[in-house]
């Protein structure tokens, strides 16, 4: 794998920054089981656009939308591993 190139740097630490901002998200994703459940806010057209688990899991066919937004539900992955993966696909951090 070639190198991180500073521009590609600059904007995954630009996109990774979206994570933290609660406006203009359009996916509420559950993460874990009672009682460690944790609430991410995100986006689907960064989560469709990097990752194919994401594109299909936020289909017509299998998330659904509440008011507008995507509501997925993960109880088997603890909150922890969720954030990581979260990380990775929005900023290519691992």
């Amino acid at each position: 794998m070639s190198e991180i190139s500073d521009f590609q740097k600059k904007f995954f630490v630009d996109i990774g920054k979206i994570l933290e901002q609660d406006d203009a998200h359009d996916v509420i994703i559950y993460a874990g089981e009672e009682p460690s459940i944790k609430e991410y806010k995100a986006h689907s057209l960064i989560l469709c656009a990097r990752s194919h688990y994401f594109s299909t899991a936020l289909s017509a066919d299998w998330a659904k939308k509440e008011d507008g937004i995507f509501v997925f539900k993960k109880p088997n992955i603890s909150p922890e591993v969720f954030e990581i993966i979260l990380k990775y696909v929005f900023a290519y951090l691992v």
